[in-house]
């Protein structure tokens, strides 16, 4: 067997534990067993453990899909929206990828998120769509990009079980965020904006 065909068995291996993993750590919840993942994925224990030596590193691989995706979402809706009001709306709505991360984020170190978070550019991108809503003067102008994180990591807690409740309870929380983000603002706020270096994030 070429070495071509055995990179092209083991990538495709290494995408069925994760789509497995994925499915079965949001509906089940991150402690399935690795055998449960393994079967699901149409492969052996043997070959789940040489792609991912423990439970921690299939997590991470996990979250570190869904945040790519979520990168990917947020920098389509930044190119292609017609606003930037309407690019930040789409950027943070409800999705797969983000019940994916919302739902697994706390089974890794505060450390291990954040710095998951930063190498998949999300901040950046979250700084991008905040700054050019404000010059476009659709956000509120006396807020900052952590500001914004936090508003939606508040949303984003407790949510109820199952994809339909949580897309509901989502959406409607998200609908009422962005009415208090909307330029102009009714009520000056306190303070001063929250940065995103000020977030335990």
């Amino acid at each position: 067997m070429s070495e071509q065909v055995l990179r092209a068995d083991a990538q495709r291996n290494r995408d069925q534990i994760v789509t497995a993993a994925t499915s079965l750590f949001v509906d089940v919840g991150p402690d399935v067993a690795l055998e449960t993942v393994a079967r699901k994925a149409g492969v052996g224990i043997g070959t789940l453990y040489r792609r991912f030596p423990d439970r921690e590193a299939l997590l991470r691989a996990v979250l570190q899909d869904a945040l790519e995706g979520l990168l990917a979402d947020m920098r389509s809706a930044r190119d292609h929206e017609r606003t930037a009001w309407d690019a930040l709306v789409g950027a943070l709505g409800w999705s797969h990828r983000l019940r994916v991360v919302l739902t697994l984020t706390g089974a890794v170190t505060a450390a291990e998120s954040a710095d998951l978070a930063h190498h998949a550019g999300l901040v950046q991108v979250r700084d991008e769509l905040v700054g050019a809503a404000q010059r476009e003067k659709s956000l509120r102008s006396d807020v900052a990009t952590g500001d914004v994180v936090l508003l939606m990591a508040a949303v984003s807690r407790g949510l109820p079980r199952g994809t339909t409740n949580a897309a509901n309870a989502y959406t409607r929380a998200h609908a009422l965020v962005l009415d208090a983000l909307r330029a102009p603002a009714a009520t000056p706020l306190p303070g001063v904006p929250t940065r995103v270096g000020d977030l335990p994030l």
